[in-house]
């Protein structure tokens, strides 16, 4: 049986995103998830954290993975290249009972932007 999930919007609300120089700071803290939503071959070219989580969010087992991986008594930060698909995956998870899911605005390339380290 399959689930089908509709997002009519990309809006997340304000308290469920967060800059990358707030992640920067973030991620000096030893237990932080990081989920990366990006294609494969985008990860090849580089990651905000080397241990991110992976879980392509245009995969068809995407929900699966994600659920099978991600903690929900945790914050997790979503990210992916520009921050449209981050959302996205920030509000299916909301949808799902995840509370402390986090949209890094602007995705890698704002990361990148700053001149933050890649793994």
């Amino acid at each position: 049986m399959s689930t089908l999930f509709i997002v009519s919007c990309t809006h997340v609300p304000k308290e469920n995103n967060i800059t990358v120089e707030k992640l920067h700071e973030i991620l000096k803290s030893d237990s932080v998830t990081v989920l990366d939503v990006r294609t494969p071959e985008e990860i090849d070219l580089g990651k905000i954290k080397a241990e991110a989580l992976e879980a392509d969010y245009f995969a068809e087992d995407f929900v699966e993975k994600v659920v099978a991986q991600l903690p929900k008594d945790k914050n997790v930060y979503v990210y992916c290249r520009g921050g449209n698909r981050s959302a996205k995956a920030v509000n299916k998870l909301r949808e799902l009972g995840y509370e402390k899911v986090f949209n890094i605005e602007g995705g890698i390339n704002a990361w990148k932007a700053k001149e933050y380290p890649v793994e």
